[in-house]
């Protein structure tokens, strides 16, 4: 009898054991998909902030009939190449694509968040976006690429600048040429 109570003992530890093993592989997986799915939605998010905001300066160049420049900016003065951090949002009332102290600024949606990047791939070389009085962005058209910290096609999101000024969200997971084009902007910087 004490033989067959040690091997049930047995078998309830190694059913044990295999229970802990699949518990613990179920929430290695669900905290995977939370995470998945809190960067998805920080991207919709984003993407609405940031749409809401580029149509705002271009309608700030209509208004002000003065051109309006976009760029990220480590010091809130200079545009950098590189977007990341924050933004710089002033008029640029000499041309010269650097804000001078008398140059008003505006605030601009949400920083890029830590981790994140914003890839800038303009028809011409420019470190940024440039509205003009007429609200065109005929100098400086092109696409913003949002890059996630960890490369996830859900959080995609990309804002394409017409000559026009227009701006349009562009969720690339939605088409398979697109798509493409963002991993590769993306994996590229």
């Amino acid at each position: 009898m004490s033989s067959r109570l040690k091997s049930q003992s047995g078998t309830l530890l190694a059913e044990q054991l295999v229970v802990m093993v699949l518990s613990t592989t179920l929430l290695l997986m669900a905290l995977s998909a939370w995470s998945h799915w809190q960067q998805a939605s920080r991207a919709r998010q984003l993407g609405l902030q940031w749409q809401m905001a580029l149509q705002r300066i271009r309608q700030a160049a209509l208004t002000d009939a003065q051109a309006w420049t976009l760029c990220a900016s480590p010091d809130g003065q200079r545009c950098q190449a590189v977007w990341s951090g924050a933004w710089l949002v002033f008029a640029d009332s000499n041309g010269d694509s650097q804000r001078q102290s008398h140059e008003p600024r505006r605030v601009f949606g949400p920083p890029i968040p830590k981790h994140w990047r914003l890839v800038w791939k303009g028809f011409r070389s420019s470190p940024g976006v440039v509205w003009s009085e007429a609200g065109d962005a005929a100098l400086s058209n092109g696409t913003l690429t949002l890059c996630a910290p960890k490369a996830q096609d859900s959080a995609l999101r990309q804002w394409v600048i017409s000559k026009s000024g227009r701006v349009r969200l562009v969720i690339p997971a939605r088409n398979s040429a697109t798509l493409t084009t963002a991993r590769a902007l993306c994996a590229a910087q």
